[in-house]
């Protein structure tokens, strides 16, 4: 798996621990976050995280991505997974490899594979439906009221209740923002997430509080008992 910017399960990894944040959480129609996160959760959260993801209980949704997985590395791939902390294991039907699983914001996380020459890293979109994790192959996002978050192509897309877009990128954990075009529209009598991205127009349906690419809403991760389940779900190419 190497980097999926349309949309991909992000076998994760990305930057450490959290930077907190005040405020965001008590704006109306967005999800508090949490205090504090647990010790071995504290370094998945991203670094420097600005108050627009705080506010989507990042910790909540780390914790969400703990235990066994089956999901697609790529299509048709399938991949055992087992995350525990910020240390996730990978079985690909032939090889199994321990990297690092970190939340790169409140809908991407990354698997980080270090080497002696640098690291390389997968990134996975995701949501939480009624607190589950659905990660796989496709753009991901939340809604609450009139606010969202969303991860599509390469690009993470926070909208504000007043309607306020901005797109955010980060450079060694400093991020920016700029302004994007999002929003809520209605096509065919049913609301939908919309968005133009890399000049080209998205669209995410609506699932309660999620928003899924049509691709993603068909197909997610598969939790498992354990990772001997995982893997035994994973045959060998």
């Amino acid at each position: 798996m190497k980097k999926l910017i349309a949309s991909a399960l992000l076998v994760v990894a990305v930057t450490a621990c959290k930077k907190e944040e005040k405020g965001a959480g008590d704006k109306p129609g967005v999800a508090a976050k949490s205090e504090e996160a647990p010790d071995e959760l504290a370094a998945v959260l991203p670094k420097g995280a600005p108050a627009e993801f705080a506010a989507w209980d990042l910790p909540a949704r780390a914790k969400a991505w703990q235990g066994a997985w089956v999901s697609e590395a790529s299509l048709g791939s399938p991949q055992a997974l087992e995350i525990q902390g910020a240390v996730v294991k990978t079985w690909n039907g032939k090889e199994e490899k321990t990297l690092a699983f970190e939340l790169e914001s409140p809908c991407s996380a990354k698997l980080v594979e270090k080497s002696a020459g640098g690291s390389s890293s997968t990134t996975s979109h995701f949501t939480l439906k009624g607190g589950a994790l659905v990660a796989g192959l496709g753009d991901a996002g939340t809604r609450k009221g009139k606010s969202a978050v969303a991860c599509i192509s390469n690009q993470v897309l926070t909208l504000d209740e007043s309607g306020k877009c901005l797109s955010w990128s980060s450079m060694f954990d400093k991020w920016s923002s700029e302004a994007a075009t999002c929003g809520f529209a209605t096509k065919d009598g049913k609301e939908v997430f919309t968005a133009k991205v890399n000049g080209m127009d998205t669209e995410l349906l609506i699932d309660g509080d999620a928003l899924l690419s049509e691709q993603l809403s068909k197909k997610s991760a598969a939790k498992q008992a354990d990772w001997t389940a995982a893997k035994a779900a994973v045959k060998p190419r």
